[in-house]
């Protein structure tokens, strides 16, 4: 599977805090360790694709403030 194919999986058409709300989501059953083996490996896998949607996402809304800052600069 792809980069962009496993970030597809993260459903982007959901919104940054709803992406985020699911990891937490997902980092609380996990922690709990009460999941079958196979459902902790996909949710594994789930929470490192929105982990890294929403890496991806920071990342550009930290390029537009700077981008913005140096357009005030002028």
């Amino acid at each position: 599977m792809t980069k962009s194919s496993k970030l597809a999986e993260a459903k982007p058409e959901l919104t940054f805090e709803e992406q985020l709300q699911r990891l937490e989501e997902i980092v609380e059953i996990l922690d709990d360790g009460e999941a079958a083996l196979d459902e902790m490996l996909n949710l594994y896998e789930e929470g490192m694709n929105r982990s890294q949607f929403c890496r991806d996402y920071l990342e550009k809304a930290e390029q537009k403030v700077t981008l913005i800052q140096s357009q005030d600069d002028f």
